[in-house]
């Protein structure tokens, strides 16, 4: 049904505790959704000033839907009473509800009672409530939810957390505003619907100027010191939905200036070529070990407490996540909930879709990122490294060598730490497959022997996951990264790069070797380790990577398998006078402990 909109006029209206705007028309709307794996159906409409929103089972018949609606009709109608008239007005109102109506009707017939609500409320029903008439629209272009930052930096950008129903992101409309306080005030559009009412009332007296139509807005200079407001009008396939908007809840702050990952991000401004990937591997350090009393007193005391807060941080880590213009990120320390709520919404506006791998009941985990363009995600093969090693048929030797030194059995098997894998199909050329893994190896300067026994079991489990997948027609290369604890004088890194390392190593028996509760030594010999595949570093042996007052040091790595990958170019690192500039990391400018590490790796020709 054609609606003629006979009025610029702009009305407000509440649906589902959100404010949402549209536009008068000749007959108003009855919004409906309803979806296949929900029981409920929801019915919105506006009568008089407010909205009406009711959740009905969709098996319920329509009869008793449109009481449910008679009802809420008269009980608006009696509202307005004033105590002092009850009687004389309780009269009137029971008459006047008693006149009250409700029907829907298709194609100019009623609709029966008795019909369920899924198969009688339809596109362009039309439904009646006493002289309110409404045209039924199902399952429009809707925005579910918009959620703006509650702390925005001048030249950081601003990624909304936008949450649309069938509606598409690309053909919807986006306007940005700028709060402009110094002149004349306009009422704006609509109210704010993500403000209290305070808040509101001081949005409605307040200018606002255009600033943007992109979905994605880096706020400048001139915007310090005001709110922004963001408009978004839901489209798909021709159809066109409410409007919503919503106001900030901060005015903007200025940054601190450049940062020294900018400098890098002039090396990664095009996206890859074919046949090439990029890949950045970074610690980019839990909000949960960086609040710490021991983060702010011991670990970073050089690091302003705002430059540590998760609101600051979360600024930097998005703008320099995104300007390295990755294939794949992977990340270790990643609080679940900065992934779900910024990290998903910010990189899936750069095309890509993420994973996530949580260590029991901690707060932060791992998470890989891929390019929707460059691959497709074929499985998840996470694992917890200690329920491998007690359990996975290809750890059974290294299990029973460990029972005779139970202390260092049960420190790996009871420990958190995960390895992430998922397998990915390159869409360029699906015969090639690649196995990403991702992990965070033990943290004690004085357990090298543990990180021997954790990569181990993670090498033994990729292994099986390699043969597993492979087949005549499919090529599968490993590339392995993380926060290994591990310096390139290590066991581990010798393990790694030579595919041994020798039951005699000195790591298995450290300088300061940690003792059982009766005063043994908790490992009473070492083991022969080996693996069968040909790992190097792609970014090479940096200085370090990561840098804080107490240590500097290399402990993170991208390993590529070299039979079938090659690197192209390595993304050069940070000055030292970057780093140190504020005395270590993190700072003002660094939003991590570690420094991410970032190389283009490129398939060989078959």
């Amino acid at each position: 049904m054609f609606l003629r909109r006979i009025s610029a006029r702009v009305s407000t209206f509440l649906l589902g505790e959100r404010y949402i705007l549209c536009r008068s028309f000749a007959m108003q709307r009855c919004v409906v959704r309803c979806v296949p794996e929900e029981e409920k159906m929801a019915i919105s409409y506006k009568l008089g000033e407010g909205q009406r929103n009711l959740l009905r089972a969709k098996t319920e018949t329509l009869g008793g839907a449109l009481s449910r609606i008679v009802f809420n009709a008269t009980k608006h109608l009696n509202k307005g009473k004033k105590k002092k008239k009850a009687k004389l007005e309780g009269a009137n109102s029971e008459s006047e509800s008693n006149t009250i109506t409700a029907q829907l009707t298709f194609n100019k017939v009623k609709v029966e009672d008795d019909i369920p609500n899924s198969e009688a409320w339809q596109e362009g029903a039309i439904l009646e409530i006493g002289e309110h008439t409404y045209v039924v629209n199902v399952n429009p272009p809707m925005v579910k939810s918009v959620v703006l930052p509650t702390s925005i930096m001048a030249s950081f950008p601003v990624f909304p957390r936008l949450d649309l129903d069938f509606a598409s992101r690309q053909d919807s409309s986006y306007t940005w505003y700028r709060g402009d306080n110094s002149g004349p005030s306009t009422p704006p559009t609509a109210n704010s619907g993500d403000s209290k009412r305070k808040s509101n009332e001081q949005d409605k007296q307040t200018n606002w100027l255009q600033a943007s139509h992109d979905l994605i807005y880096t706020p400048v200079n001139s915007d310090i010191g005001s709110k922004l407001k963001f408009v978004c009008t839901p489209r798909c396939d021709g159809k066109e939905g409410v409007t919503m908007e919503t106001v900030t809840s901060c005015q903007v702050e200025a940054g601190p200036g450049l940062c020294p990952f900018e400098n890098r991000h002039l090396y990664t401004k095009k996206r890859t070529d074919k046949g090439c990937f990029r890949v950045v591997s970074y610690n980019i350090l839990a909000d949960v070990y960086a609040k710490t009393e021991l983060s702010l007193t011991v670990l970073y005391p050089y690091c302003p407490p705002y430059a540590l807060e998760l609101d600051y941080r979360r600024q930097l880590l998005l703008k320099e996540l995104v300007g390295y213009n990755a294939d794949l990120l992977v990340l270790q320390e990643t609080g679940k909930s900065l992934f779900n709520d910024a990290l998903v919404p910010a990189l899936d506006l750069s095309g890509m879709e993420g994973v996530f791998m949580g260590k029991g009941q901690q707060s932060e985990g791992e998470a890989i990122f891929y390019s929707k363009d460059k691959f497709r995600l074929l499985s998840q093969e996470d694992m917890t490294i200690g329920e491998c090693l007690s359990s996975h048929p290809s750890c059974h030797d290294l299990q029973t060598w460990l029972s005779h030194s139970p202390a260092v059995l049960n420190k790996v098997t009871s420990g958190s730490t995960v390895l992430q894998v998922v397998l990915l199909e390159s869409l360029e050329d699906p015969s090639r497959r690649l196995c990403v893994a991702n992990t965070h190896l033990y943290w004690h300067p004085r357990a090298p022997h543990i990180r021997l026994i954790q990569m181990a079991t993670c090498l033994k489990y990729l292994e099986n996951i390699v043969n597993s997948n492979s087949t005549q027609d499919t090529s599968i290369s490993l590339l392995l990264c993380g926060d290994l604890n591990s310096p390139p004088t290590s066991g581990l890194y010798e393990l790694l790069t030579t595919r041994a390392v020798p039951a005699s190593h000195m790591d298995w028996f450290p300088a300061e070797p940690q003792t059982t509760d009766d005063g043994k030594l908790e490992l009473q010999e070492g083991v022969d380790l080996s693996h069968p595949f040909n790992l190097t570093s792609a970014c090479g042996l940096p200085d370090y990577t990561n840098y804080v007052g107490g240590f500097q040091g290399t402990l993170d790595y991208i390993m590529i398998d070299t039979c079938q990958l090659a690197v192209n170019q390595t993304i050069p690192m940070p000055t030292h006078e970057e780093v140190t500039t504020n005395t270590a990391l993190p700072s003002i400018v660094f939003p991590s402990d570690h420094i991410a590490i970032i190389a283009d790796v490129e398939w060989k020709k078959s």
